[in-house]
């Protein structure tokens, strides 16, 4: 009796130095996991640190399979894990021993029944989330070289526990600022948009951007002229279209600033944002502005002559710049008060000429003007000028006081003074804006 008893006792106290030593490996494993120490998990473990289970193991602890907003998510779900060993799981068969380890986490599944309007907001759920749910990992260790050693690491016990990992988190797994594949300005050569009335920014998106069709997230886009917003379009669902185009003229804002008919020079900037105000893209486009002179058909310099014996007695020939508002060659700025068409002629000449000046709101108006039968809008002689630096004819039309010039082409024709021979035809453009807007 007294043998047996004592071997009773022999074989308890065994048991007893066992179960705290597995207890202890068991307590080191669960914050292990809490701390997704993969490298650490190895060496308490029997599984190989060259296997393809332990890379796997390094590589999804780390979150190498995540995309960048999963991950935030798992990151924030991983904060709320703790853990508990439970001790009356114990059970010992020889070198083999088994524990139950349970792990309470925020209670993911019930957050990701709700909506988000972005990963942040996803996040700070998860921060603040009180109820949690339990998952038990039974953990089986074996005694090696007096050593009590993780024996299921990688099971599917094991990996349980991180079933969060896997996650949907619908359209916050997608980042929104890597959906477009590129953006072109339609019209621009070297980064400049020369005479827009308006600008275009094509924009393609890659093949993630299908995911969120039908999910209700939306883009806008925004201009921006020199650094300063002038449009905001509306909202538009993102995942519609794999490309969309972003426009901006005076039909999108009637306000836009205008030179001579074209967008204001400047550096205009369209941004895509999405809702939550993720910027999907950004791209910046010079625009420039060179004044377009519109005719009838008389050549670059505004005039032509279509008599030529007087051709060959005028010198030269060029719309005046009486008030310094001439703009280019033939065109002036709104705020014009003269307009002169002006001709140096051999001083033999003496003659008096007839002018008409007609007017026409358009190129295709102007074309249609006959100046022989059509009726002028204002007509005159004109004498010969003799000044010290040759003889002139001035042919000239200035505003009314206090009123201005009516944008548009003014045609000057000249014949000779019984009105039987066409000598010539010139023409000019008054712009919409003042002469200062404008740049050669």
């Amino acid at each position: 009796m007294l043998l047996i008893f004592s071997m009773a006792l022999s074989f308890c106290s065994c048991s007893m130095f066992s179960k705290k030593d597995v207890l202890a490996a068991a307590k080191e494993v669960a914050d292990n996991i809490e701390d997704f120490d993969a490298d650490k998990l190895l060496d308490l473990s029997t599984l190989s640190k060259k296997s393809e289970k332990a890379d796997d193991l390094r590589k999804g602890l780390n979150g190498e399979y995540l995309d960048e907003n999963t991950k935030k998510f798992c990151d924030a779900v991983r904060k709320t894990i703790r853990s508990e060993v439970i001790e009356d799981s114990f059970s010992i068969k020889g070198n083999e021993a088994s524990v139950d380890i349970e792990f309470r986490i925020a209670d993911y599944k019930a957050l990701l029944r709700e909506d988000y309007k972005d990963i942040d907001e996803l996040v700070k759920a998860v921060n603040d989330c009180e109820d949690t749910i339990k998952v038990t990992y039974g953990a089986r260790f074996v005694k090696e070289d007096g050593q009590w050693l993780l024996d299921n690491l990688m099971g599917s016990s094991f990996l349980g526990i991180f079933d969060f990992m896997d996650s949907d988190i619908g359209v916050l797994a997608i980042d929104l600022t890597k959906v477009v594949d590129k953006t072109t300005w339609n019209g621009a050569s070297d980064g400049t948009i020369k005479n827009a009335k308006k600008i275009s920014l094509l924009v393609d998106f890659n093949s993630d951007v299908t995911k969120l069709k039908g999910k209700g997230v939306k883009m806008y886009y925004t201009v921006y002229k020199d650094g300063k917003e002038v449009f905001k379009s509306t909202a538009a669902e993102l995942g519609s279209k794999t490309k969309v185009q972003c426009d901006y003229s005076k039909t999108q804002n009637p306000d836009a600033e205008m030179r001579s008919n074209y967008l204001a020079a400047g550096t205009y900037t369209i941004t895509l944002t999405a809702e939550n105000g993720a910027v999907l893209c950004s791209s910046d486009i010079n625009v420039t502005v060179a004044v377009t002179e519109t005719g009838t058909g008389t050549n670059s310099k505004g005039y032509a002559f279509y008599n030529t014996e007087f051709a060959r007695k005028a010198f030269t020939a060029a719309w005046a710049n009486l008030d310094g508002k001439r703009v280019s060659t033939a065109s002036y700025g709104a705020d014009v008060t003269t307009v002169s068409f002006q001709m140096q002629v051999d001083s033999s000449m003496d003659e008096n000429i007839y002018f008409a000046y007609f007017y026409a709101s358009s190129a295709s108006e102007a074309q249609r003007i006959n100046v022989k039968t059509d009726k002028p809008a204002i007509s005159g002689t004109a004498k010969p000028i003799v000044r010290s630096t040759g003889t002139y004819y001035a042919l000239g039309l200035k505003a009314k006081t206090g009123k201005s010039f009516k944008p548009g082409i003014y045609i000057v024709a000249f014949f000779s003074e019984d009105q039987s021979t066409l000598y010539g035809v010139a023409e000019c453009q008054i712009l919409n804006q003042n002469a200062s807007s404008y740049t050669a």
